[in-house]
């Protein structure tokens, strides 16, 4: 072992760069120039295809038309505050929510390099272990289509590693307000990053030589910058008396109360699989192409349980992470055990498992031929870029075509706004059962309130010139012809009554690429005017 390494492969801080300057700098190029082309490519090809919004983007789409301490206690408001900054310049269209996505991709991609450097010897697999998201399926697929607080939750969760090891380094005053000003945003990101946080700090504890080097009286600037950045949502929970605890029932174990057995055999069963669900096909790829990893791996787990191993003078940052991840695997299963959580899904595990694949690679690094390993791995994610940007072109067209299964991205709405405006409405409220025409109908009418009686059910405060406006209650035919009872309330406090009876709106569309035969969308509307203005 060299001199420079640690007992699973980690790098000395600083020695790395000290000895192989300026190839990490290149590095960093490379993976930020890598996260922007990537981000471009499929930007172009959703913006090519349709406009709409996807799932996750028409909720926070409804949100932020106004700017607040907090919306819906199911999600902290960093994202949406990142949102409305962004919307400000782009307007409530796709392309913000694209610019942020793909924006925040790069720059965790960005801070998983800056920590690989501190932890491989070549900046080949450091390279290699800054873009190892792109070989997990939730980036290489599912983020296309949805992800929007967990993209914020990643980029933090990368970033607190990285601002952990620069304590370690220079143990200035700067970095523990640095890493402070992480982890605030990162506990008003997703309430998920507080188990990261609990795991990364129990992690470092481990470590006799991290610990000596993180609990210093300068951690009160950590602390310090922690309580002011997350205060103001603090503040909103208190005021606003939200039940956290409870939101995990309903989230996280909502099968607790009718069948606690069940619920936790369950539970138990998925925080195995959600984890290797979230790790594929990484955790396929290298133990098959180097199967000598596997008892490097092995080892390191051995390693991991002998607190004796964990005495090393310095760092020893792939411990640190297989430490994370094996306690995230815990963490899950007495989730189960003493809560009965079972709603542990792929998507969920961003904060527990994230880190792991730098751990996987630092045990390819240790066997023969690493360098060759390095290339083929390149090659591997080369040719997996390659392949899936056409297949995830070939599924948006699918998506738009006449045999789509949801048809969410070829919803005409552009059309159904031209009726609306025909209509003579312009910035009035818009009152929609379903957040997908909510959220999306908000990209053509950026003036006007959109009041969205689905989930996250929220409205923002009416304004005084809503009194006087017009305002439209917007439902499909499945929901029945009359006016459904949950506008009723709304259009009351507006003072608004209806103009006449619903009427049923439809709306051509020619199925992509045009091959297909034509077929109409239908809204049912219903149009009200408020009795303190004229129509």
């Amino acid at each position: 072992m060299s001199a420079q390494t640690s007992a699973t492969g980690g790098v000395e801080p600083g020695k790395a760069k000290a000895g192989a300057s300026p190839s990490w700098g290149l590095g960093l190029l490379i993976v930020i120039g890598v996260g922007l082309a990537y981000g471009l490519a499929y930007s172009f090809l959703r913006l090519s295809l349709s406009d709409n919004l996807p799932q996750d983007d028409v909720t926070s789409n409804v949100l932020t038309q106004t700017l607040a301490l907090g919306y819906v206690p199911r999600q902290p408001p960093l994202y949406e505050w990142l949102l409305w900054s962004v919307q400000q310049i782009t307007g409530p269209t796709l392309p913000s929510f694209l610019l942020i996505k793909y924006g925040l991709l790069t720059a965790t991609v960005a801070f998983l390099y800056l920590a690989a450097t501190r932890i491989f010897r070549t900046w080949g697999y450091a390279v290699l272990a800054g873009l190892s998201p792109l070989l997990l399926f939730q980036f290489a697929w599912n983020l296309h289509e949805g992800v929007t607080h967990s993209m914020v939750l990643t980029c933090l969760v990368a970033a607190s590693l990285w601002a952990v090891m620069r304590i370690t380094e220079h143990g200035r005053g700067w970095d523990y307000l640095l890493f402070g000003l992480i982890v605030g945003l990162g506990l008003i990101s997703k309430w998920g990053f507080a188990g990261f946080l609990l795991l990364l700090f129990i992690a470092a504890m481990l470590q006799p030589s991290l610990r000596s080097r993180i609990v210093t009286p300068s951690f009160l600037f950590s602390l310090g910058a922690v309580a002011v950045v997350s205060a103001p949502v603090v503040y909103w929970l208190i005021v606003g008396q939200h039940d956290l605890v409870a939101l995990y029932g309903k989230a996280v174990a909502p099968k607790a109360h009718h069948d606690r057995l069940h619920a936790t055999l369950i539970g138990l069963g998925l925080s195995i699989y959600a984890p290797l669900g979230f790790l594929f096909p990484l955790d396929v790829i290298l133990p098959v192409l180097f199967p000598a990893s596997v008892p490097k791996a092995w080892a390191d787990i051995k390693r991991a349980v002998a607190p004796s191993e964990w005495k090393g003078i310095e760092p020893d940052w792939p411990l640190l992470i297989l430490h994370i991840t094996m306690g995230g695997f815990l963490l899950l299963m007495l989730g189960a055990l003493l809560t009965g959580a079972s709603h542990y899904l792929e998507r969920y595990m961003h904060p527990f498992f994230l880190l792991t694949p730098l751990w996987m690679l630092s045990a390819v690094e240790r066997t023969e031929n690493a360098a060759r390993k390095a290339k083929v791995l390149g090659i591997v994610l080369a040719a997996s870029l390659l392949i899936v940007f056409p297949i995830r072109a070939r599924d948006l067209m699918q998506a738009m075509g006449p045999h789509c299964n949801k048809c969410r991205v070829a919803t005409p709405y552009a059309g159904l706004a031209a009726a609306l405006k025909a209509r003579g409405f312009e910035d009035g409220t818009i009152i929609a059962l379903s957040r997908h025409d909510a959220g999306n109908l908000r990209r053509f009418f950026p003036k006007a309130r959109v009041v969205c009686l689905d989930r996250p059910n929220y409205g923002p405060p009416a304004r005084p010139a809503d009194y006087a406006s017009e305002a439209i209650v917007l439902w499909r035919p499945g929901q029945g012809e009359k006016l459904p009872e949950a506008a009723e309330g709304e259009l009351e406090r507006l003072k608004a009554n209806a103009n006449g009876a619903p009427e049923r709106v439809l709306v051509p569309w020619k199925p992509y690429p045009g091959t297909g035969p034509a077929r109409d969308w239908a809204w049912m509307l219903l149009v009200a005017q408020s009795v303190g203005g004229a129509h």
